[in-house]
């Protein structure tokens, strides 16, 4: 079992970051904190089922759910001020979750702008011990985030479609490599990580998604 709780995060502008954050009831080292895609919320399956398996792994979850695409201010932003506007959001968040409790196990999950934000922690944040990563559709193409992927060790696990544009067979081999890391790409697949079309088909990859991720968590 576990409580659910809001925790009070400041971030750009002076402005509260939504986070909210499941608590087990026992006590626990695993602090895992997950961050939605620009258009893809904390709700959706892709963030949703990644959430239940670390919950049910023992780890407390802080889902970080900036919702972006709900503001005309951040859509408007130039490209500098979007990313420190993201980053000036994160960090505290994190800061949040670490101050919990005594973690010494470390999860991050992202998908698209999300993976932008857990490149941000590994460039900025000392407190990342025992580190995994899941990249869901990194985008590597940005020079800054395929440096940041390379330049902290971690046990990462990436995974993107052949028909996602930020998709890089080079940069992700790159940076799977440097990682020691897992790739699952998915033929055909868009950055939703679904087959235009194909509903069912969509349906098991999700389900093959989340198997490759409770094998990794475990």
């Amino acid at each position: 079992m576990h409580a659910v709780e809001t925790l009070a995060v400041i971030g750009y502008r002076h402005e509260m970051v939504p986070c909210t954050l499941y608590r087990q009831e026992h006590v626990t080292n695993h602090i895992a904190v997950v961050f939605p895609g620009h258009g893809y919320t904390g709700r959706m399956p892709l963030m949703y089922y990644p959430r239940q398996l670390l919950l049910q792994s023992g780890a407390d979850v802080l889902l970080v759910e900036y919702n972006y695409s709900e503001r005309p201010d951040f859509q408007s932003a130039s490209v500098e001020e979007r990313d420190l506007w993201l980053k000036t959001d994160i960090i505290p968040a994190y800061e949040a979750a670490f101050s919990q409790r005594d973690y010494e196990r470390v999860t991050l999950v992202g998908k698209s702008i999300g993976t932008r934000a857990i490149g941000h922690l590994l460039a900025t944040e000392d407190r990342l011990p025992s580190l995994s990563c899941v990249w869901l559709t990194p985008i590597v193409r940005n020079e800054q985030l395929y440096a940041q992927i390379k330049q902290r060790p971690h046990k990462a696990l990436f995974i993107v479609g052949t028909n996602d544009p930020h998709y890089d067979q080079a940069k992700l081999s790159e940076v799977q490599q440097a990682t020691a890391g897992q790739a699952m790409v998915i033929a055909n697949a868009d950055h939703g990580l679904e087959i235009a079309g194909d509903i069912v088909r969509s349906i098991h990859i999700l389900e093959g998604i989340i198997a490759a991720m409770q094998k990794f968590f475990a």
